[in-house]
């Protein structure tokens, strides 16, 4: 039996047991007891239906599926602060963040990043709707060079207060959403106003200066209560956090870590009768984050080390004598310096022309080499302390929405609609840093000191014309900042992303099937905007993308233990258009279609188990950049990605308090892209290279539900991930390869990511009090992207009803303090986006 195998056998058989031998439970989600469809209250034996699938507002979508609902009674009694912090505790769902709070809004790594069993094709919808934009460029503007996610910053979408339930649906089970919903579906549906006039405050402060401020109120009004409404508002704000460095073990500051972020949420319903009702929705977020790109690794953070890190990295190596070694080279034409620069023309060894730089007296300039990266210059990404805690660089986002719909129609719990909406979002990020004051450092150091240098001499050197160290002398570092021309000031250049769109949707019973046909128009822009520093005026180009995506599905109840949902997708891109700050327009490459099949069912066995099984065909189109981008060694054109995906997943109810789940995903890719270390006849070795390829990904779930009794619940959990790549056209990868592009996140799922992930989620509940404890443990991580091969992380909270309106609580995110990290880059090394220590937060809400 293959290791594999093994491993797949020994979880279930885990899980069985635990199952088997437990006294007594439930089997369903914790705090899935009753809650909200729209403004009616669904009870414990209607949550789920007769294939044990919970129902939500958007189940007719999907047939069957491995879907975890999140409730708005769970997102009370456990506190989430945010989205990424509530969906963490699904299992197979992994995020990818920097361990702070803001990001640099235009690569993946610095933002939040989600995986769904390993695939970071994951799309976000509100209410059903998608939130991302086909015409972004800010994040993975290229496939080859960034995530394959759709762009969207999780914790941006919207405010918990606004949040009835999160359906995290894993796999494409829900077809619907397309076939670039790979990974699964994350939909968050919003709070609808209730039958009577109620309100809420809710504040909380704990460590690192951590304050929450959050206000609601709902009702309704008119004679006949038709008229629903829901506001919120929130403020979340923190000043630098705390991290558990896991080279060392020690705690650190994250300077430059502060953020705050406002929400305000409006939601007005109409309800006409029955089936026809109004809903406008808007949505506005906002935030100023800290921007300190990394967490200083704490065995380099030191005088002496910075001293040898900021000096490697600005000016270059030196001999035993402190003498700057020179690389051999010249400085080639295009090395930017003072007007009248000289060059002398040479033949290379390849026949092709090279320059040397002269000086005023004709001498040929030397080089020196400069040593970046932390597998050059171990301790390198330290320098960024210079950008968050010195200089105060920063990120900001703002989210002005708004969707109107229209339900005309209603019938077996399928909606006939029309909606409009618009979608408008700004992100700008503004870093700063300055190392030398120094126009030429190498040079200028090597005419000091031509045969070298004393400690003395050198230590003198830096400190007069380098960066001091940020975790030294504070009047020497903010005289550095003042004599560099200040912190960080507000953005000169953003992005503005635009989405407008419209989208019709006709369902309809007709006896043993259930039809439902859809079409959306998107129009998206995205604008790059900056000030011209020369005349103060405001530049403007943008590019255009047009999507129509149409969709028609059929739920035909075979039987009564029996659903079968064929259905196809047609989606329909427009070329990129881009336009100029002059207003001159250019037409790109994109203009693409697929008609793409999807097929799911689902089968009862009896009461107590039931099977699904879904396969769809997967058409993925090029982002803009991939369509500029060619093989680097046949200088072959990338093509869209492609292929197959199947689900298969079954639940078992063992007793009335006990239920088992197992999930099972494949995915084949005919065509996927990837940068891998291909073999260069010309260079005579393995180059990095994108271009087309196949994957076979795994992933792998088991889950058991159980109620001991009345009061205590848990859930325990096993996933695992597994991706496999290969070369298409004959081309030979390194059989040495393991990750040698940090940017290329796909290639990497099984070096990058925990291949395993358990968790136990145990909550317990008496009268007035409550409390929860959420368990992962994460194993299987690579030693030389994660500190450590597996880390234990542990979030507890307690809640105390004191009188029927007046609740205090108690969080505490990592209680022991772990040192973890869920990303890796590895021009940063290894431990640079180590995530926040242990958080205590407490709390009292009110309502009214």
């Amino acid at each position: 039996m293959s290791n594999m195998k093994r491993r797949y056998t020994a979880a279930a058989a885990m899980m069985m047991v635990m199952g088997l031998c437990a006294s007594a439970s439930a089997a369903f989600d914790e705090n899935l007891n009753d809650y909200t469809l729209d403004t009616m209250v669904v009870e414990a034996d209607a949550i789920k239906n007769k294939f044990g699938d919970t129902i939500t507002e958007q189940s007719y979508y999907r047939t069957g599926g491995d879907v975890k609902v999140i409730t708005r009674e769970e997102i009370e009694k456990r506190h989430y602060t945010d989205l990424t912090e509530a969906i963490k505790r699904i299992p197979g769902v992994t995020f990818q963040n920097p361990g702070y709070r803001g990001g640099e809004y235009g690569y993946q790594f610095y933002n939040n990043g989600v995986s769904i069993n390993g695939d970071t094709r994951v799309i976000i919808l509100v209410d059903g709707r998608r939130v991302d934009n086909a015409a972004s460029t800010r994040i993975g503007n290229s496939t080859t060079s960034g995530s394959k996610a759709t762009g969207v910053n999780l914790d941006q979408v919207t405010n918990m207060e606004n949040v009835d339930k999160i359906e995290v649906i894993k796999g494409p089970g829900a077809s619907v959403y397309g076939s670039d919903a790979l990974g699964g579906v994350i939909n968050i549906i919003t709070r609808k106003g209730g039958a009577t006039n109620t309100g809420s405050i809710d504040l909380a402060t704990g460590s690192w200066d951590k304050h929450k401020y959050a206000l609601s109120y709902s009702g309704s009004a008119g004679d006949d209560n038709s008229w629903h409404y829901f506001i919120s508002a929130n403020r979340d704000m923190s000043g630098d956090t705390k991290y558990k460095d896991g080279t060392v073990g020690g705690t650190g500051t994250l300077g430059g870590s502060n953020w705050k972020e406002d929400g305000v949420n409006v939601r007005i319903d109409k309800d006409f009768n029955e089936k026809q009702s109004l809903k406008v929705w808007y949505n506005f977020k906002q935030g100023r984050d800290g921007y300190p790109i990394a967490t200083p690794n704490m065995k380099y953070y030191n005088q002496k080390d910075w001293n040898d890190i900021i000096f490697k990295a600005t000016v270059g190596k030196l001999d035993a004598n402190n003498k700057l070694i020179w690389d051999g080279k010249f400085k080639e034409k295009g090395w930017r310096d003072p007007a009248g620069t000289k060059y002398e023309e040479y033949t290379k060894q390849d026949g092709t022309k090279g320059y040397y730089v002269l000086d005023a007296s004709g001498n040929k300039i030397k080089t020196f080499t400069k040593l970046s990266g932390d597998a050059k210059n171990p301790g390198y990404h330290n320098l960024y302390a210079l950008d968050g805690k010195a200089y105060g660089s920063f990120s900001k986002f703002k989210n002005n929405d708004w969707d109107i719909q229209y339900t005309f129609d209603k019938d077996n719990g399928m909606e006939s609609f029309i909606r409009v909406y618009d979608q408008n979002h700004r992100y700008a990020h503004r870093d700063k840093y300055s190392w030398t004051t120094l126009s030429d450092a190498s040079n200028a150091y090597n005419d000091m000191f031509p045969t070298g240098a004393t400690s003395e001499q050198l230590a003198q050197w830096i400190k007069d014309n380098l960066a001091p160290f940020p975790g030294g002398d504070k009047a020497a570092l903010k005289e550095w900042v003042e004599k560099t021309g200040g912190a960080a000031s507000e953005p000169t250049s953003w992005h503005e992303e635009k989405n407008r769109g419209v989208q019709l949707q006709y369902a309809k019973s007709i006896g043993i099937n259930d039809i439902i046909a859809s079409v959306t128009y998107d129009k998206a822009k995205n604008y790059s905007k900056s000030y011209n520093n020369k005349t103060g005026a405001l530049e403007s180009s943008h590019v255009d993308r047009k999507t129509t995506t149409a969709y028609v599905q059929d739920k035909i109840h075979v039987s009564d233990k029996w659903d079968l949902t064929p259905a196809l997708r047609y989606a329909k891109y427009s070329s990129f258009e881009t336009t100029d700050a002059k207003g001159s327009t250019v037409q790109g490459k994109g203009n693409t279609h697929l008609l793409t099949p999807v097929l799911n069912t689902e089968y009862m066995f009896d009461d107590t188990s039931s099977m699904y099984l879904g396969w769809t065909k997967i058409y993925r189109p090029l982002k803009e950049g991939d369509y500029s981008t060619a093989d680097y060694i046949n200088k072959t054109p990338l093509d869209d990605e492609k292929g197959d995906a199947w689900t298969l997943g079954v639940r078992k109810d063992l007793d009335d308090k006990t239920s088992l789940a197992v999930h099972y995903d494949l995915t084949r890719m005919s065509n996927a892209i990837a940068t891998l270390p291909v073999w260069n006849d010309s260079k005579g070795e393995f180059t990095s290279s994108p271009l087309n390829a196949k994957e076979d990904k795994k992933s792998f779930n088991v889950t058991l539900d159980h109620q001991f009794d009345d009061h205590f619940t848990i859930s325990a959990s096993y996933s695992h991930m597994k991706d496999k790549w290969s070369a298409k056209n004959g081309y030979i990868l390194d059989p040495s390869w393991g990750y040698s592009n940090s940017s290329d996140i796909n290639t990497a799922i099984n070096s990058l990511r925990p291949q395993n992930h358990y968790s136990l989620n145990m909550s317990y509940e008496n009268g007035n009090f409550y409390t929860g404890l959420l368990t992962n443990w994460y194993t299987g991580c690579s030693d030389y992207a994660f500190t450590s091969n597996r880390f234990l992380v542990l979030d507890w909270n307690m809640n105390y009803e004191v009188t029927k309106d007046m609740t205090a609580y108690l969080t505490v995110t990592n209680l022991t303090n772990e040192a973890y990290e869920t990303s890796y880059n590895s021009w940063n090394g290894k431990g640079s986006s180590a995530m926040p220590g242990r958080c205590i937060m407490v709390g009292m809400k009110y309502s009214f």
